[in-house]
């Protein structure tokens, strides 16, 4: 299976519906018309396999060239094709096509912290899906995330790392930290473009508060 680059409306919405629903808490997916919005404006990429009986897996970004951010949205697997190693493969390739796409950038994504989140069969283990990270090299930002309401009405997501998939060298700063510009760049964007205003709450405001100009990396 080779990924696929999905722009159609009904091939979205299938995605959508039959493995990003599936997987994700309500709170923290975005509604399949804004999804559908942002492939077509081209602020977000839909990568998919497919074999006979249809998607098997899908990796959403987000795309933040202000900041020099790629946001992996979302990584999700058919429930039968787990376990195959179908989401390392996608992810593997996605990561190669974003970062050609935007770098010198950094790849982040969202997890939930194991401490705060419980696992389910709907929605996966979250120690799992770290230890799946962290077999592929990533590191979390010492940060306070909070995902931004995804549409309105909806609530925050506390409690989640922010992990770093990929840092272009020049936004190394040695083995421990990163350029803490991107990232308060790329928060700063989110929340503007989520919630519709820059943040000022105590919450947001401690989250931003919390980038220094070299970010700290810690163990996933």
């Amino acid at each position: 299976m080779q990924p696929v680059v999905l722009t159609g409306p009904a091939d979205l919405a299938e995605v959508h519906a039959g493995l990003l629903v599936p997987a994700f808490p309500a709170d923290e997916l975005v509604d399949a018309e804004d999804l559908v919005a942002a492939v077509g404006a081209g602020t977000a990429e839909v990568l998919v396999l497919r074999d006979e009986r249809g998607p098997v897996a899908a990796a959403v970004a987000d795309f933040f060239p202000g900041a020099g951010v790629v946001l992996l949205s979302y990584l999700a697997t058919r429930p039968d094709a787990r376990a195959a190693g179908n989401g390392g493969r996608l992810l593997d390739a996605a990561l190669e096509r974003w970062r050609a796409r935007a770098d010198p950038c950094l790849v982040l994504a969202e997890v939930e912290d194991p401490a705060h989140h419980a696992g389910s069969t709907a929605h996966g283990d979250p120690a799992a899906r770290l230890r799946f990270y962290g077999r592929r090299g990533a590191r979390r930002l010492a940060l306070p995330y909070v995902q931004p309401a995804v549409r309105p009405g909806a609530p925050r997501v506390p409690h989640l790392f922010l992990l770093v998939l990929h840092a272009a060298p020049e936004l190394r700063r040695g083995e421990g930290a990163v350029d803490g510009r991107p990232v308060r760049a790329f928060l700063e964007a989110a929340f503007l473009a989520d919630e519709g205003r820059a943040p000022t709450d105590p919450q947001a405001l401690a989250l931003l508060d919390a980038v220094g100009d070299e970010t700290a990396l810690l163990p996933v």
